[in-house]
């Protein structure tokens, strides 16, 4: 009888073990963000998670610690790729097979860092997204993300479309609380609606902290 319960003993704690060597494997290596060419002829910026496991993530509006990461990939196997290091270059190999370079020497790869509280995020960001549809037409997505002080923001948003003789714009506005914790931002809506999204602050150099552009809910807000 001693034998046997020695023996469950052993196997639970090897159990626990394999356990923990899996969930370290899974830990967050870093938060990056890269330079992507854009139409027509602009730069965006895109922030992924690396994995310990070799694995990447384009980050997305939910935020990394909430994450599911066995129904992401299912479900969204586009943003996932594996990744590896050499020297001081990235390698990122995406989910249809192609290989791309990045490398801080080549201004195309910066850090990307989590808010802390020695922080404070004041001003106005904007984020501008369109799409040119052909015979004149243009799509354009204007969104501004004011943080008043370091618990209150508004946000407003201007939608619409552009021809070569009218245009028609759709405005709302809200406002409410906003709380960053780490790579989260949680804003609470003065009607009631709450909403978590993935952050990150981005970088000056090579790493250096620079709260003039943020990554709220997967997308680059530039301050104004």
């Amino acid at each position: 009888m001693k034998r046997i319960c020695l023996l469950l003993c052993c196997l639970t704690v090897a159990g626990t073990v394999f356990s923990q060597k899996d969930a370290d494997k899974t830990k967050v290596e870093g938060w990056y963000f890269r330079a992507v060419g854009a139409y027509p002829g602009a730069i965006s910026f895109k922030p992924l998670v690396l994995f310990g496991n070799g694995d990447y993530y384009k980050v997305n509006t939910t935020p990394i610690a909430e994450l599911d990461l066995i129904s992401s990939k299912e479900k969204e196997a586009e943003r996932w790729g594996r990744w590896k290091k050499t020297g001081e270059r990235y390698m990122l190999t995406a989910n249809d097979g192609k290989t791309n370079a990045y490398d801080l020497n080549a201004k195309n790869w910066f850090p990307a860092f989590p808010f802390e509280e020695s922080l404070s995020l004041r001003g106005t960001y904007e984020k501008i997204s369109g799409g040119d549809f052909g015979n004149g037409l243009l799509a354009l997505f204007d969104s501004e993300l004011t943080f008043l002080d370091d618990t209150r923001f508004t946000h407003s948003e201007n939608n619409g479309i552009l021809t070569a003789g009218s245009d028609a714009w759709k405005n709302n506005s809200d406002s409410g609380t906003y709380k960053i914790e780490g790579h989260t931002i949680s804003f609470r809506y003065n009607d009631g609606r709450t909403t978590k999204l993935s952050f990150a602050i981005g970088a000056q150099g090579d790493n250096v902290i620079d709260t003039d552009m943020l990554f709220i809910g997967g997308k680059a807000y530039i301050i104004e």
